[in-house]
Formats: C-alpha cells, structure tokens, sequence
C-alpha cells in the first residue's frame, strides 16, 4: 500500500513540475485572447479560456500560437509563458495609436542597474566548483510554415525548367546544375543539416573549465560546421543587450510583474533605439525577467526588428542560490539562395532572376540552434586529472550513444536528414558546399 502511494505522489509531483502555463493577451491594451490555439509540430495541444490561459503537460521545444484576427507567434516553451498578439485587420491598425516613448522608465533602468552589481554573485562562476551537461542541436532547415510555399516553388521551377529550350552545356556545369536542383528537392523532405552534440562541462576554481565531448552525430557531413556551434550563447556571460555598454542602443520599461515557481519576477521590455515603427503592430522586440529577490535573470527574449529575420531566447533556474543556464534557442535567417550556383544564376534573363527573387520570399531557410543544461551538480570532486590537456576533449564522435542524451524526440524531418541527407552526402559534395 505504501508502495502504491509512493508511486502515486511521484506521479502527482511529475505532472505537477512539468506543467507549463501559457497567457495570451493582445499587443497593446493587455487584454486576454480567449480561444487561440496552441499547436506543437502541427499537433494541436489546446485553447485558451476567457481569461488567455491554457495550461498543458506536453513537452515541447517550441510553440505556435494563432487566433483569428490576430498575428502567429512562435513561442520557446517554458513553465510560464507570455505571449502577446497584434491585430492583422488593417482597419483595427490604422484606429490604434502606438506611442513609443525615446526615454527608457527610470524604474527599468534601476532593476537592470541591480542587477548589473549583483551579476558575479549569482553566477555560478561564483562557486568553487560545478558540473552540468549539455545538449545541443544545430540544423539548416525551412521554417515551418515554408514548406508547403517551398514545395510549390519547387514544383513550379522544375515545370519552367522543363519548357525552357536546350542549350549545350558543359558537362561540369550540366552536372553542377542537376546536384543544385536534386538538393533543393531534399529540403522539401529533410532539414539540410543537422548536427547534435552531448557534453559534459566541469568547472572548477582552481584547476578552470573542461568540456568533455561525449558524442556528437552529424547529417550530410564528414566535419561539423564549427562556426554554427559557436552561436551566441548566454552561458556564463551576460546578454549583451542589458551590458552597460550598450544601454543607450536600447530603450527599457518596466511594464508588469509576474510570479513564477512562487517568485516574484519583474518583467521589463525593451526595443532599439531606431524602433521607430513597430513592425506588425509590436511596440516591443524584446523582453526579460528579473527575479525580484536576487534581480538575477530569470529569461530573455531578444528579436530582430523584423520578427521573421530572427529571435534568441535564453531560460535560467536557481540551484543552491546560484542561476544556470537551463535552455537557449536561437533562429536566424539566412540567404534562400544557399545551394544556388552562380554559374546557373548568369544564364538566366533578368526577369527569370526576378521571379525566382520574387517566390523565395514566400518562404525563408534559417538556422535554428536549440540547447539544453540540465544535471547540475555543486560542489564537485575537484581531480586535477580531469582538467588536464585541453580545455574541449572528445570522448565520443561517431553517435551510436547520442540517443541517450536527446532531450526530446527527433522529428520527422530530422530523422530524414539522418537517412536522405546522408545517401547524397558524398554524390552532392555536401562538404565542399558547406
């Protein structure tokens, strides 16, 4: 019976820690939005109720949400989320009157200030020793809502290919041109690269920092890009958006408070100084909380101007007083011409090139970083053995183990790129084009 109960109350405490609550209001006025939907990979999870709140157990990397009326938003899941909508009835735009003040709230100002002086003692360098592992997961892919609009493209350019006359080509440029076209139908079914990394990060007062690689696997590649893994992280480093440094490229104002895990959090929005027009009806590009107690940061959300061009989130947690990194996630924009050819590109007329200029924008290629922290363990067995040699070692790099250390699972589509990607990996040069 006490095993039952045991088991019981541990159910009940897992559901309990896991659930994520969601708030969506309207971009402006703050009102709640009743009945929008929360979808995860085209799943949807639920509604939310008169109020804008939907609470939920499902683990999710990141979060759609739609109303009628309303802009789609994309959310990084999190145990409480809020989430503002702007109206997309032009009519709506045009009668609502958005002020953006060019003075940042002296009270903002005053909790960033605090928590400039107290950034050392709540990060964990400040302790003699700690330990943690990481997740990471790094692709090139279309953003969801292109694959369809790159699917039509796709189809549409072959069709025009197909009715263009033939002209003699060279076989080197015949074969450049036929790898371009084969890889771009690949994106339409697999991410165009996909990289995943576990480690295991030590750090210690007195012998520094070690990351012991404990496996990586990578789609379509011999190599890992490098430069993709050295993305912008937060860990261990303030968000450059709140350094004093760069205050005055940024405008701040304290706008509410939110309780979170049973503390309290100031929530504090901010836009760059040349946010002279909001975008979509967004007053704001960015927002953080603060924890009331500590003035640590509890989370940041930073995005481009154009929303579409890119955002960065980064979630902290407390363990023993101290606030690690738990997630990250990271999308930004690239070039929709990535595979393409030059030499393909000069034999088209002007107004081919325009064209096809004209139906990339209908959907967007990007690079999408997600990270997870987790297993956190202070104080540690300090051994001057295990910080030796360099400061990255590989233990592991041909990810037979890399399963293991998944903090969710992998989509379709990046299951494909472990299958399509990888059988053209060596007939496309993958390499050499990355």
């Amino acid at each position: 019976m006490k095993k039952i109960f045991s088991l019981m109350f541990s159910a009940v405490c897992i559901s309990a820690f896991s659930q994520s609550k969601i708030i969506v209001k309207t971009t402006g006025d703050n009102l709640p939005v009743a009945n929008a939907t929360v979808t995860c990979d085209k799943k949807v999870l639920g509604k939310t109720n008169a109020a804008g709140i939907f609470n939920f157990n499902e683990k999710c990397q990141q979060l759609k949400v739609a109303a009628r009326g309303f802009y789609t938003e994309d959310v990084v899941q999190d145990k409480l989320m809020e989430v503002f909508l702007a109206k997309e009835d032009p009519n709506t735009q045009n009668i609502e009157t958005v002020v953006l003040k060019d003075e940042s709230d002296p009270r903002a100002l005053e909790i960033l200030r605090k928590v400039n002086d107290n950034y050392k003692q709540n990060s964990p360098l400040s302790l003699d020793s700690y330990s943690f592992k990481s997740y990471e997961k790094v692709s090139l892919d279309l953003d969801e809502d292109s694959i369809r609009a790159y699917q039509r493209f796709m189809a549409k350019r072959i069709d025009s290919l197909r009715k263009l006359p033939q002209r003699p080509m060279k076989a080197q440029e015949k074969k450049d041109s036929v790898d371009a076209l084969n890889l771009m139908k690949l994106a339409g079914e697999s991410k165009i690269f996909l990289w995943e990394r576990a480690a295991e990060n030590l750090y210690s007062k007195k012998y520094g920092e070690k990351i012991n690689i404990l496996d990586n696997k990578i789609a379509g590649l011999n190599e890992p890009i490098y430069e993709l893994i050295a993305f912008r992280s937060n860990k261990n480093k303030m968000p450059r958006e709140i350094q004093e440094e760069n205050r005055n490229l940024y405008r701040f104002f304290l706008t509410d408070s939110i309780e979170i895990d049973g503390r309290k959090n100031y929530v504090i929005r901010f836009r760059q100084v040349d946010y002279k027009e909001p975008v979509n009806r967004r007053k704001y590009n960015g927002y953080l909380y603060v924890d009331a107690d500590t003035y640590a940061l509890k989370k940041i959300e930073s995005n481009s101007k154009i929303k579409s061009e890119g955002s960065i989130v980064s979630i902290w947690k407390p363990v023993n007083n101290k606030w690690f990194l738990e997630k990250e996630n990271f999308k930004i924009k690239m070039p929709a011409s990535i595979f393409d050819r030059n030499r393909d590109r000069k034999n088209k007329s002007k107004s081919e090139r325009e064209q096809e200029n004209a139906d990339r924008k209908k959907f967007g290629i990007y690079a999408f970083v997600n990270a997870d922290y987790f297993d956190v363990k202070t104080p540690i067995d300090e051994s001057k053995a295990e910080f030796k040699g360099y400061t990255i070692n590989v233990e592991k790099a041909n990810g037979t183990s890399i399963d293991q250390y998944r903090t969710e699972e992998l989509t379709q589509r990046e299951k494909n790129s472990y299958t399509v990607i990888d059988s053209v990996s060596g007939t496309y040069k993958l390499d050499q084009r990355a």
